[in-house]
Formats: C-alpha cells, sequence, structure tokens
C-alpha cells in the first residue's frame, strides 16, 4: 500500500512537470509564429491566409497593428476581441491613431472608451456595416471574411487577403469610389465598393463567371441571389464544373432553396461540418481568377450592405496552389463527415441553424 502510495506520489509531480513543459512549448511555439508570420511587402505584395491553410489569422492581424507607427483604419461589422482591443489602445497610447468603423448595434458600449487617438464611429444605414477591413499606415490591407471577434478569429473558417498597395490603401480610407482599378506586379486587380458599386460589381462578377472554360469553385457562407444560382446552372449545362460549399447553418436557413435548386439541376452542393461557421466568401474561375471579399452572394450584399469585392487575374501559380489546397481540404472534410454520419452532407442533419449573433455572416 505504502509502496503504490509512494509511486503515485512520484508520478503526479512528474506529470505537472510535463504538463507545464508542454504549456510553456506550445506559447513559444505560437510567440515562434508570431514573429515569422509574413506580412505583405514590396517584394511580397500579395498573401493569402485562410484557416484550411492552418494559419492563425488572429496573431496575422496583431503582428500588422503591432508593426503600426502612424495609423491604423478598421471597418469591421464587429470588434470584440480583447486582445485586439488592448492592443489598439496600446498604439493608441504610443501616438498611433486608431480609427473604428463598425456596424452600431454592435459593441454598443465602445464608443465609450475612447480616448485620445482612440477614435470609434459607429455607422447605421440600410444594410449593414459589414467591411471586414485593416489598413495600416497607410500602406497595408487586409480584408476577406473575418470579423475581429474572438469566435471569427479563433473558431470559424475565414480568409484573409493581404496586400501592400500603398495608392489603393490610402484611396480606400479617404476616398471610397465605388470602383478601383490597380496593377499588382503581373496581376490586374479590380476592387468594388458596395453597395454604391453594387450594380457593376454584380456585373462584373456574371461575366467573370461567364468566362469559365473548364471550372468553377466557390466557398460560401450564403448564397441566395437568384441571378447567381441560375448563372451556375447555366455554366453546368454548358459542360462547366461547378464545385461549390456552403455553410452548414444557412444551407438550412437562408440559402435552402437555392442549395434545392442547384441539386435538382444536378449541381453538387457540399455542406460544411462541425459547429464553427463555414465564413468563407470567394470563388476561384479555371485557377486563373479569384473573386474575393467580405459580400455573401445575396441581394442584400449587393444593394444595401458596406461591402468589399475583389478581382483578380491572373493568379499566380504560388496563389493558386493555396487555393487548390483550401479546396483540397473542404472536400476531405466533408467526404469525412458523411462516412461518420454526423454532419452528412444531405439537409437531413439534426444540427440546429442557430447562428452566433456576433456573425451575422
Amino acid at each position: 500500500m505504502n509502496r503504490n502510495r509512494t509511486r503515485f506520489e512520484i508520478k503526479r509531480p512528474v506529470k505537472i512537470f510535463f504538463f507545464l513543459v508542454s504549456l510553456f512549448s506550445l506559447a513559444g511555439i505560437i510567440a515562434f509564429y508570431a514573429l515569422l508570420t509574413p506580412l505583405p511587402s514590396e517584394a511580397e505584395p500579395l498573401i493569402f491566409y485562410a484557416t484550411p491553410k492552418r494559419d492563425d489569422l488572429k496573431l496575422t492581424l496583431l503582428r500588422a497593428i503591432r508593426k503600426a507607427q502612424h495609423s491604423i483604419w478598421i471597418c469591421s461589422y464587429g470588434i470584440s476581441d480583447k486582445e485586439v482591443l488592448a492592443m489598439l489602445k496600446k498604439k493608441a497610447a504610443a501616438g498611433v491613431r486608431v480609427d473604428l468603423v463598425y456596424h452600431h448595434s454592435i459593441n454598443r458600449q465602445l464608443h465609450r472608451q475612447e480616448r485620445a487617438n482612440f477614435h470609434c464611429h459607429p455607422k447605421k444605414n440600410k444594410g449593414l456595416m459589414h467591411e471586414k477591413l485593416l489598413i495600416t499606415d497607410d500602406t497595408l490591407l487586409f480584408f476577406g471574411s473575418t470579423n475581429l471577434t474572438s469566435s471569427s478569429l479563433l473558431m470559424h473558417d475565414n480568409c484573409l487577403l493581404g496586400l501592400y498597395a500603398p495608392g489603393l490603401a490610402s484611396s480606400l480610407k479617404y476616398e471610397r469610389l465605388s470602383h478601383y482599378q490597380q496593377r499588382l506586379n503581373k496581376q490586374q486587380l479590380d476592387l468594388f465598393i458596395l453597395p454604391q458599386g453594387g450594380g457593376q460589381a454584380l456585373k462584373k462578377l456574371l461575366e467573370t463567371l461567364d468566362q469559365a472554360k473548364h471550372r468553377v469553385s466557390i466557398a460560401l457562407f450564403t448564397l441566395t441571389h437568384p441571378a447567381l444560382v441560375d448563372k451556375l446552372i447555366a455554366l453546368h449545362q454548358r459542360g462547366i464544373q461547378i464545385q461549390l460549399f456552403l455553410d452548414q447553418y444557412t444551407a438550412r436557413a437562408a440559402s435552402k432553396k437555392a442549395v434545392a435548386k442547384l441539386r435538382a439541376a444536378q449541381i453538387p452542393v457540399s455542406i460544411s461540418q462541425g459547429l464553427a461557421l463555414f465564413h468563407h466568401k470567394w470563388a476561384l474561375v479555371d485557377s486563373d481568377t479569384l473573386i474575393l471579399g467580405s459580400a455573401n452572394w445575396t441581394r442584400k450584399a449587393f444593394k444595401k450592405n458596406n461591402e468589399l469585392l475583389l478581382f483578380l487575374t491572373p493568379l499566380s501559380k504560388a496563389h493558386a496552389r493555396s487555393f487548390s489546397r483550401a479546396i483540397k481540404t473542404f472536400k476531405l472534410e466533408t467526404t469525412l463527415a458523411r462516412i461518420s454520419h454526423k454532419t452528412p452532407g444531405n439537409l437531413g442533419s439534426s444540427v440546429s441553424p442557430n447562428i452566433p449573433k456576433d456573425s451575422p455572416g
């Protein structure tokens, strides 16, 4: 009895020791990753970050904020992550001007935290302030599907595009035109600001999809726009392969009719698995043209919401490979889900369609 007790007393401190070593090792790895996370630069002006690639979006944005020397401009539906807010306040205290633009009904108390160099701009209009945009020093910009909330940064499936584009960054902050065009190395960039550029953006989206010769791969949170659903069916009917990945919650709610119509046209629709939101908003046409932004493919996104929608062509081979890897990850996850019967690829799942309040999509 005493011998067993002695063994237990010896093993317990050893287990605690190894637990603490593992914990500090993990913290060290995270810190090391934060130091190595590349940010866009003049040498590498475009970087794609995404959770399917195992990129840490929160550490990426924190590093960009930490490196800011003069100004930080943020537009987001929600800004509530404690570490992000703490870093923003720290930069403001160091003399960096911080401007936060966000949807008026979210973070209602945020304006009470205003102080020197820390400015809040709650936005109220017909639609949502749905942009997800970070600009630092009028030089770097990051945008995509990620809100600055803890759930969006740490739990949900999201993506970001980082750009080193001083002219575009400055213009987005001060001018707010409906449409921007710019050459980025050998790539043509078209960026639309919605809703004022919504009509142009929708036309450009339909035309870009129509130019597909082989395949269109799409990852979306919500798909309800009738013109876009019909366009996908028309593409399928002329022999274009459609790969469509949708969030499981909206697939059983807002996107349900679109899913039914697409499946009736023999277009396969893959539904996400797990509890996290599948919050992506991008499409890849023939591995050559990228469409990415904050906008879901809905009427409201193009007519009412404050959104960003980017078209980039031609994609470099490295960027095309990044999106191909993401698509392979989506395929693997949905296949494993069907095999395990946890989240089937049909609409008969019992998963609750309730969406977290801090992320309307």
